[in-house]
């Protein structure tokens, strides 16, 4: 089993890596839920590791800035962390990306939980999957195409796997975790 960074070390590699205070805070509310889900997982027999899953959750967006606009999202993640000796850890972060889903590259419960977790998050509100599409759409004019629709369907069917094995509704989520505090 790779070691994993410490919360602390979690967070200077955000520092190092000059990640703002609005990416923080998103990174942080995607971290609520992706460890909230990998937890309630867990207790259904799946087997996830919710360590894992805290703290790509917590470093999936550490190259935004970096990478802004570039296409590459993802991707220094995966070296920075690799470099660290973290190349478990930068897989997940790696595949939190959009096109993850639809490249069929979501193959472990960590991937799934964390990339899904981020598709609830916009900014540091937990939001529908519905609502995040649409606001990709307006943000992104990239994400007006038919694998933006594509994905919006795979997306679903994500949710709805997960959510039928801990389960729950989805539109439940929010009664549980707090993406502000």
């Amino acid at each position: 089993m790779e070691k994993l960074p410490t919360h602390k070390q979690c967070m200077e590699l955000l520092d190092e890596h000059n990640v703002p205070e609005n990416v923080r805070k998103h990174s942080f509310a995607v971290n609520k839920v992706a460890v909230f889900l990998a937890r309630k997982l867990k207790e259904k027999g799946i087997d996830i590791d919710v360590e894992l899953v805290d703290r790509a959750s917590l470093l999936h967006d550490i190259d935004k800035i970096a990478t802004l606009g570039k296409g590459t999202h993802g991707q220094l993640s995966k070296k920075i962390l690799s470099e660290k000796g973290y190349a478990r850890l930068g897989e997940i972060v790696h595949k939190h990306v959009f096109s993850a889903v639809l490249d069929g590259n979501l193959t472990t419960w960590e991937d799934k939980v964390v990339n899904y977790a981020d598709k609830r998050c916009t900014e540091d509100n937990l939001v529908s999957l519905k609502d995040r599409f649409g606001y990709s759409r307006k943000k992104y004019a990239s994400h007006n195409s038919i694998r933006t629709a594509e994905a919006e369907e795979l997306f679903i069917k994500l949710e709805k796997e997960i959510f039928t094995i801990i389960g729950m509704d989805p539109e439940e989520l929010g009664g549980h975790v707090d993406t502000k505090s």
